[in-house]
């Protein structure tokens, strides 16, 4: 019999995965963009996991043998699991309608919200973290531009994916320490295909035959370059969720946190490689003021 899965602090690893991680799920949110007028979310969120689950099943067998015996720890997995498909589904549900860059610098204020859900949960904050959260939300005000031409409600989507992904991250470090990271990304996966089962159940029952769009598209024929596409995706997820997992468990979140902003600068570079996206003024300036506050916030 194995040895239960044990943890120990390794913040230079951790930094590693961390980069590593957002470069690929830079480039997998990109696919996703690339996919959005060929499927529909609930038909992706389907094909994916059946790629991935035999996948993480495969290795978190040949890791692991224990399961939790805590039902207080599978509730906080399923919690886990239920905050990071919300997050995805907003967030994808973004990607359609406004650019990739747009939506990386929406989620990346997860530091803000993190801040905030300490506060709640009665963690006092200090004048630097409050001078973070006025500079990351003037920061969300110069590139949304509410009021602006350009502005578009799916703009809100990735704030919202924002607060998801930072009560998840909370969790990974407080309550899913000592769960294997294969074990948290297979609870991942299987929200997933559930979403996807009922996702694309209410699609064919409520929506008519002629919607369309990325959320309300039923189920479609794809040719194998998209078959392809979508492995590929599920591929780079696998790598993905264990890699955010571990180095959060491995290394304290506000350090983890402060390199996980180098994902505004993949995403940027494959928005513009991909789909010819150029960032203007005044949204680089408010890449720079999150940056920042959420610099701020990582290291007060």
């Amino acid at each position: 019999m194995k040895a239960p899965y044990v943890i120990e602090d390794n913040p230079r690893q951790g930094i590693l995965l961390i980069v590593g991680a957002v470069f690929l799920l830079a480039l997998a949110d990109a696919l996703v963009k690339g996919l959005s007028d060929t499927l529909s979310l609930w038909q992706l969120l389907v094909i994916a996991p059946l790629i991935s689950l035999p996948i993480l099943i495969l290795g978190w067998r040949g890791q692991y043998e224990r399961l939790p015996r805590r039902l207080d720890t599978w509730g906080w997995i399923g919690v886990r699991s239920v905050l990071l498909l919300a997050m995805w589904i907003a967030f994808y549900a973004a990607l359609p309608w406004i650019p990739l860059s747009i939506a990386a610098v929406g989620i990346y204020t997860t530091p803000l919200f993190i801040a905030v859900l300490a506060a709640l949960g009665g963690e006092p904050l200090t004048r630097r973290h409050w001078t973070a959260l006025w500079l990351g939300f003037a920061g969300v005000v110069i590139v949304l531009r509410p009021g602006d031409e350009l502005f578009s409600p799916a703009m809100l989507l990735p704030l919202l994916a924002a607060l998801c992904y930072a009560g998840a991250m909370v969790l990974t470090r407080t309550r899913c320490r000592e769960s294997s990271p294969w074990l948290l990304a297979l609870g991942l996966n299987l929200a997933f295909l559930l979403a996807g089962v009922v996702g694309n159940v209410v699609v064919v029952v409520v929506a008519p035959e002629t919607s369309s769009g990325f959320l309300t598209l039923g189920w479609q024929r794809l040719d194998a370059i998209v078959y392809l596409m979508i492995g590929l995706y599920a591929l780079l997820m696998v790598s993905v969720n264990l890699a955010v997992a571990r180095a959060y468990q491995i290394a304290p979140s506000s350090l983890v946190g402060t390199f996980d902003y180098t994902y505004l600068i993949f995403a940027m570079g494959w928005g513009f490689w991909l789909f010819g996206e150029v960032p203007d003024g005044p949204m680089l300036v408010g890449m720079a003021t999150i940056l920042i506050a959420g610099w701020l916030m990582a290291n007060g």
